[in-house]
């Protein structure tokens, strides 16, 4: 009662203050009952409140504190009962009863209040990550519908330069710059081209198989394309259990984003290079990247991946849509130090490949 009046009309208390309230309380209604009959007075029920309040509010050790102090009371409320009368014995039999009965109503209330205070922590960390995943999906949805509109925007002017450049081409001999540029051109006009396919098969929800092998020369030579100046070694682990990965045309970006993204934490290293293993289980092919990074620490990279994380070279939105894709085709990634390094993990799963034999 003393807490409820103290939480009601001020504030909540720290945990402390709470611990040395509940056990005023208890003491002092022990106090009272003692004064007014002992174990004889039924009033001791008032003394479950302190415990159900203890169980709700306070750490486990502090509670169990508070339903030790009141049993114990309780139980020394036994010495004080009157020895003499004619029904002293069925008397005292019946207090000894009620006694009991409180030590085992108090367990079992301190037992059921503690079960559905951890379900309710479970619920509100469940509820939790989903409003953190609606919140990493909506901001998604921002950043493709974006990217939707932006691809749209650029097809225009490159059809405009494409159109001119095959004038110009058309009208004079072409100079090394001008050829240049038509190659630059075409790359532009594949991604465009490559971007809508990709956005094509997420509509249409279609999924194709991935041979591990294509995927591993697919990522080379992705890598080699987009970072040649950054060394990296390419460790292919024992590939004995056949399968194929399913999923879109998002997987191979995806995966493509994670090594860059350790490529450029690597070219702020004085050690620069990057190593990338990937073995296949019975059920799972696992992608490891390993790049050397100081001062970042395992908070962040708890958190990278999960929500936009602003930073001097961006907002981790890489992190985020590879997670994403990653989660879509039932697989996983996580983020930790090891050492002076930086440890990327992806987990894909399997299925078992048509064909019975290796890919390798």
């Amino acid at each position: 009662m003393i807490l409820l009046l103290v939480m009601l009309l001020w504030q909540r208390p720290s945990p402390r203050w709470m611990l040395l309230l509940l056990l005023t309380e208890v003491l002092l209604v022990n106090g009272i009952i003692a004064a007014n009959g002992a174990a004889s007075n039924p009033f001791n029920a008032v003394l479950l409140l302190p415990v159900v309040l203890a169980f709700m509010l306070l750490p486990w050790l502090s509670a169990a504190t508070v339903l030790a102090v009141s049993l114990a009371s309780q139980i020394s409320q036994l010495w004080l009962l009157p020895r003499h009368g004619e029904h002293a014995g069925v008397m005292t039999s019946h207090y000894y009863g009620m006694v009991i009965g409180f030590v085992l109503t108090a367990i079992l209330v301190a037992a059921v209040v503690w079960y559905l205070r951890e379900q309710l922590a479970v619920r509100e960390q469940a509820i939790h990550r989903l409003r953190e995943r609606q919140l990493r999906n909506e901001q998604l949805l921002a950043i493709g519908t974006a990217a939707a509109q932006l691809t749209h925007d650029v097809a225009t002017p490159v059809q405009s330069m494409r159109l001119l450049i095959e004038e110009l081409l058309e009208q004079q001999t072409p100079g090394s710059v001008l050829t240049e540029l038509d190659q630059q051109l075409h790359r532009i006009e594949y991604q465009l081209r490559n971007w809508r396919s990709i956005a094509d098969e997420v509509r249409a929800a279609r999924l194709r198989p991935y041979a591990l092998t294509h995927l591993w020369q697919s990522l080379q030579h992705l890598l080699l394309l987009a970072r040649p100046e950054t060394p990296i070694n390419w460790y292919w682990q024992d590939m004995a259990p056949y399968g194929e990965i399913r999923a879109d045309g998002t997987l191979l970006p995806a995966l493509t984003n994670i090594i860059i993204n350790a490529c450029e934490a690597a070219q702020t290293q004085s050690h620069c290079q990057v190593d990338v293993y990937a073995e296949a289980t019975v059920d799972y092919w696992t992608l490891k990247i390993e790049n050397s990074a100081v001062g970042v620490s395992q908070a962040l990279l708890t958190q990278l991946g999960f929500r936009l994380l602003p930073s001097e070279k961006g907002h981790g939105v890489g992190a985020v849509l590879t997670n994403a894709t990653i989660e879509k085709f039932h697989g996983k990634v996580n983020w930790y130090r090891r050492d002076d390094k930086i440890v990327t993990y992806v987990e894909l799963p399997l299925e078992p490949h048509a064909k019975n034999h290796s890919d390798r």
